[in-house]
């Protein structure tokens, strides 16, 4: 089974040789690519917006490439269901898998993201995902996604405090790490909540998302025709993704 991880950026964020191991296992592979045209960083809802051409276009080639599962490297899930539309395999959400397993684990839960500027993403998913009575809110560590891999004692730091307010503060029976680029700091988060009293679920979005393709795959099951028409690209001016 190949999960295509589609990073919705132009300049490439690596994966350690340690993190794509971890999500290859289970009968899983991965291939992580990146965007030919496209914002830098998706911190705001216009970048969701400037990422989603060059999404269509990426999902399309993985996809004939013989991609069985796409998942969007992005805690915002831009395109997501524009993607659905477009190709005939899953297309999973970071965001999505991650508030629906909070949903099956515990009554309310809380994320810890990067930039006050990115909430009202998280708050349009919240909202659009059926999840406003469980959700009690979300705190920023203020760094931007480019700043994590670079300061990881630093993200830890902030990512536990954080999280540590949303459960003894606001009532989070469950945290969610709102940032793909947290990937690997879900257990340490977990074992300082440990120390502090509070044994709680802590999500990592991306190997949440990616080992969630696993049963859709094995079940045969993707998006609905009901839900997602397929749609097919028209002439189209100006972009150079359809050219």
């Amino acid at each position: 089974m190949r999960v295509s991880i589609i990073q919705p950026v132009s300049t490439p964020v690596d994966l350690s040789s340690e993190e794509l191991e971890g999500l290859c296992k289970n009968g899983i592979t991965c291939s992580v690519v990146n965007l030919n045209t496209g914002p830098i960083s998706v911190e705001s809802r216009t970048d969701k917006a400037l990422a989603i051409p060059g999404l269509i276009a990426a999902a399309q080639r993985e996809a004939q490439k013989g991609a069985d599962a796409i998942v969007i490297d992005c805690f915002g899930d831009p395109g997501l269901d524009t993607l659905r539309e477009v190709v005939d395999i899953p297309v999973l959400g970071v965001a999505q898998i991650s508030m629906n397993i909070c949903a099956s684990l515990a009554d309310t839960f809380g994320v810890v993201t990067i930039l006050k500027e990115s909430i009202p993403i998280i708050k349009d998913s919240v909202k659009a995902y059926g999840h406003e009575g469980r959700f009690v809110g979300c705190h920023a560590i203020d760094m931007r996604s480019l700043e994590i891999k670079g300061e990881v004692n630093e993200t830890t730091n902030r990512l536990a405090e954080h999280a540590l307010a949303l459960v003894r503060d606001k009532g989070a029976h469950s945290i969610i790490l709102g940032c793909t680029g947290f990937i690997g700091c879900a257990e340490e988060i977990k074992k300082r909540l440990e120390h502090s009293g509070f044994d709680v679920p802590v999500v990592d979005p991306m190997p949440a998302t990616v080992f969630s393709a696993i049963p859709l795959l094995q079940l045969s099951l993707k998006q609905s025709r009901e839900s997602y028409p397929r749609s097919t690209i028209k002439e189209t001016k100006g972009y150079i993704e359809f050219e």
